[in-house]
């Protein structure tokens, strides 16, 4: 027995002794190539790559390259015998040797193995016979390859094989440059063109390549040429670098718009004082008239990246162009969360372009089928918005993190923030979303275009933050407004004041914010104010997810107005939308049904069942607000028709949450807005309280 346990200890050092080694090599290869395809989003992000161009090719091309430095590396760093007592070095047995040929041959053919299998799962026979021959290729070359080429590594004395070697030769040093290079090339494209190259390089390719690069730096600088120059390996370097430079290297503060001497003063509007305006508009143009009911919409869109903004805003342009535009007559405010932020402020762009007469003749709105609402909501959002932002993070916000100072302009924010910005301007041809966010309401239009509280979280403290136009004061408890005097972000543009309530999950970071200060005073900002840290902000799911809370405070603040109006006999009847994208979702109800509940894997509980609690409070913080708005709305307004309206998204498929989704996909949730689905949900109820006449 002690025998055993001896050889199985030598056994075990000598294989942490090649792992470490070739670590990067190993890591990258297998957790990444689980994390594709056990991953709902990286399954997802697979599905980019099946639409009809470059893409596929390109990544082809990313997989071999990553399969090649993996095979590359491991092969390099393992047979290289270095000066030192390093127990790899000193080891030449069967076994070691073994496993010294045969590991970096393995790497070589896992990526495109285990992608070829995750294709044949998805339905993708093309696909997954491409990866498979890539994986066969890839097998064959490292095999044969000795008697392709005349290798000239030296034997050793009595070695009949080529596996350990002293030197590299001329050409593999030739090779790994030209790989750095290229590297960096790609870093600098998408970090110029971040939107350009990813319609090309998509999520899944920049992931390859990057693999592939780290690869390639991690075992054969960090590890080979240090150890080829005496010295320790710097293999766990990046990890020291990242945690000491984090002190000083914050890049991630909010983008604001420069300021200009003719900029118009920031518009803000008074709860009461809107709302007593808003209303006197629709009786100046007859649609509300003592006597007559006249419905008051506000909106909670849900969280969940794009699958919650698309789900979002097109709900919200199905019932816009059904009504023939009388919906956003009666549709007083909108509030988001991530994803539903997104889909909410994409409507109210459109209906304020379509105030200023640009929706008409919009790109977008040109031979639109099912209305201009719908066919421009689709040419926004049916975008890949996850490449250029993963591409930002993989390479120019990547190499920021291992830097002692802040470059702004790698921050990958930005990345997110102008995919926004151009995916809108292409659709519509005018710049809205790259405009100050205030500014969604100006002009003569301002009255018909709905409100919007745009739902963030503070790390600093984990309250809301909410961006509106309208002033959140303190009938929102235990909330800060985002465009309060003293927050640097009154310049904020509004595909800013969007991602400041989505950046979700680590693809968007944490935006720092800024307040300027007047000793150790907070004052309202001002050029040549002094401008200090303040906090910052992330994902308002991590609050609330559904929006609804907003949607309380804000209906307890309008209730008094509300009450003096019907006073004067205006009959006017509040409602409550939400807009749920959480698949398979069903209405709130009361009690949970015991039922109803699973168990979490046991694996590793002690140390997962924190972190996993307080991500399932995420969603179930959501469905408790919204069965508590559903119990409220029978306290704090009379009573009336019913005034609780739910769009939930019955989806057979698990959409997974994310800032990409297939074109499939897309299909997939417009279908559930035809028949049969969208007879479930209550589109019907919501047009039929509207005023049958058409205002002007």
């Amino acid at each position: 027995m002690v025998i055993i346990v001896r050889v199985l200890g030598e056994r075990g050092k000598e294989v942490g002794s090649i792992l470490w080694r070739c670590v990067y090599s190993v890591s990258l290869t297998l957790l990444c190539s689980a994390g594709l395809v056990l991953i709902p989003q990286g399954a997802e992000s697979l599905r980019l790559v099946s639409h009809p161009g470059w893409t596929f090719p390109v990544f082809i091309f990313s997989v071999a390259a990553w399969s090649t430095a993996a095979w590359y590396s491991a092969r390099l760093t393992l047979g290289r015998v270095f000066d030192g007592t390093s127990l790899l070095d000193r080891t030449d047995t069967p076994f070691v040797n073994g496993i010294r040929m045969w590991l970096p041959r393995f790497l070589g053919i896992v990526p495109a193995s285990v992608l070829s299998i995750q294709f044949h799962r998805m339905g993708q026979p093309v696909l997954a016979l491409a990866c498979f021959l890539t994986a066969f290729a890839m097998g064959v070359f490292v095999v044969k390859r000795r008697a392709w080429f005349a290798s000239r590594f030296r034997r050793f004395d009595g070695q009949t094989t080529t596996i350990r070697f002293e030197s590299l030769q001329q050409r593999t040093v030739l090779t790994v440059s030209i790989a750095i290079v290229l590297t960096f090339m790609l870093l600098f494209a998408v970090w110029i063109w971040p939107v350009e190259v990813t319609r090309l390089v998509s999520a899944p390719a920049l992931l390859c390549f990057a693999f592939a690069s780290w690869i390639l730096f991690g075992d054969l600088v960090l590890t080979y040429y240090f150890k080829q120059a005496r010295l320790p390996s710097m293999a766990a370097l990046p990890l020291l670098l990242f945690i000491v430079f984090s002190l000083w290297n914050d890049n991630h503060r909010v983008t604001l718009l420069a300021a200009g001497p003719l900029d118009p003063p920031v518009m803000r509007r008074p709860i009461d004082d809107h709302l007593e305006a808003w209303l006197q508009t629709r009786v100046d143009s007859g649609a509300l008239a003592p006597g007559r009911p006249f419905p008051l919409f506000v909106v909670a869109a849900e969280g969940g990246g794009i699958r919650a903004a698309y789900w979002a805003g097109m709900v919200l342009a199905k019932l816009q162009d059904d009504s023939g535009a009388r919906f956003g007559r009666h549709l007083f405010a909108l509030s988001g969360v991530s994803g539903g932020s997104l889909g909410s402020s994409t409507f109210a762009a459109l209906v304020a372009d379509a105030g200023a007469s640009g929706l008409a003749g919009a790109p977008c709105a040109r031979g639109a089928r099912d209305g201009a609402y719908q066919a421009c909501m689709r040419k926004v959002l049916r975008r890949d918005f996850l490449s250029p932002t993963l591409g930002y993070a993989l390479y120019p916000d990547m190499l920021q993190r291992f830097l002692p100072f802040a470059i702004p302009a790698a921050d990958r924010a930005r990345a997110m923030e102008a995919a926004w910005a151009q995916g809108w301007e292409s659709a519509t041809g005018n710049p809205r979303f790259a405009r100050r966010f205030d500014q969604l309401w100006a002009g003569d239009s301002a009255m018909n275009v709905p409100s919007l509280l745009l739902n963030a979280t503070l790390v600093d403290g984990g309250n809301r933050i909410i961006a509106s136009d309208l002033t959140i004061d303190g009938r929102f408890p235990d909330a800060y407004d985002a465009l309060d005097p003293v927050l640097d972000l009154r310049r904020m543009s509004l595909a800013t004041a969007v991602h400041n309530s989505a950046r979700f999950s680590y693809i968007s970071p944490a935006g720092t914010v800024a307040a300027c200060h007047e000793g150790k005073a907070l004052v309202a900002c001002a050029p040549g104010r002094d401008r200090r840290p303040w906090g910052r902000v992330i994902d308002g799911g991590y609050f609330e997810n559904s929006g609804v809370e907003s949607v309380r405070d804000l209906l307890f603040a309008l209730r008094p107005k509300l009450a003096q109006w019907r006073a004067r006999g205006y009959d006017i009847d509040p409602a409550v939308i939400v807009i749920s994208n959480s698949p398979d979702a069903i209405a709130p109800s009361g009690k949970q049904d015991p039922a109803n509940a699973r168990m979490d894997t046991s694996f590793l509980s002690e140390l997962l069942a924190p972190p996993l609690g307080l991500f399932n409070t995420r969603s179930a913080r959501a469905t408790f607000a919204v069965t508590a708005e559903l119990r409220d709305m029978a306290v704090i307004l009379p009573a009336g028709p019913e005034r609780f309206l739910w769009f939930g998204m019955h989806s057979a498929n698990d959409t997974p949450l994310g800032w990409a989704l297939a074109s499939e996909t897309f299909d997939g949730i417009d279908a559930l807005l035809g028949p049969p689905h969208a007879g479930k949900l209550p589109f019907q109820t919501v047009l039929a309280r509207l005023p049958p006449q058409t205002v002007p």
